[in-house]
């Protein structure tokens, strides 16, 4: 019987994220963990690879991280939690942050790490979308929130 994908690589999750349209660029992450970087609607992103040995990950996470001036990180991260599932917020030295996390346990059938990826996708500009609102409600002239990666 076929347990399905089990691990993953740096190199299979970028054929995932070029299978559909992003770019992945290898890059080196805090504690020498690997990591892909990609965008979506201008906002960089990260794969960043967690449990297992190097080529055989059991788990990865989507990473995104913004800075944000004359908005209350606070009731943004509680307001998304609050009402989202799936990608949670946080703040971290004066970043928000959003994260996702995948993991394989037991084994996924293929289109699994894509539907993650469409979900991730949504998530973010979802986010996106509530932050420009916030920014407009507080300040019309507002500039719209930028990266921080």
């Amino acid at each position: 019987m076929d347990s399905g994908i089990r691990t993953v690589t740096a190199d299979s999750l970028a054929a995932v994220l070029n299978d559909r349209g992003f770019r992945a660029e290898k890059v080196d992450w805090t504690g020498g963990r690997e990591a892909l970087k990609s965008a979506t609607s201008g906002v960089v992103f990260h794969l960043v690879l967690g449990n297992g040995a190097k080529g055989a990950y059991h788990d990865f996470t989507y990473f995104t991280s913004f800075r944000l001036e004359g908005l209350s990180l606070e009731d943004i991260c509680s307001d998304w939690n609050r009402g989202r599932r799936f990608a949670r917020l946080h703040t971290r030295d004066g970043l928000l942050n959003m994260e996702m996390d995948v993991i394989l346990g037991t084994g996924v059938q293929d289109g699994y790490l894509a539907v993650t990826l469409e979900l991730w996708n949504q998530l973010l500009n979802e986010l996106i979308s509530a932050l420009r609102e916030e920014a407009a409600r507080l300040s019309p002239a507002a500039a719209t929130p930028a990266a921080a990666n």
